[in-house]
């Protein structure tokens, strides 16, 4: 069984450090020498885009996956 109010907390954690990370990336695109700036801010906005893709794990409606039945081998 799974715990709503751990999930509800990954959840607003997953998001909130998106927001840090996409941040962080336009500072340093805006304050950053320019090939350092852009590898970096790129490097962050890759990392935010990996956390919201992980949002979908922490649904707390989402139907767990059911295992293929064996009794037909």
């Amino acid at each position: 069984m799974r715990n709503l109010g751990t999930l509800f907390v990954l959840r607003l954690l997953l998001v909130s450090n998106a927001l840090v990370m996409t941040a962080v990336g336009g500072i340093a695109l805006a304050f950053v020498e320019r090939p350092a700036g852009v590898i970096i801010a790129a490097g962050c906005w890759v990392l935010a885009c990996v956390l919201l893709c992980l949002l979908p794990l922490t649904d707390p409606y989402r139907r767990p996956r059911r295992r293929a039945s064996t009794e037909g081998q």
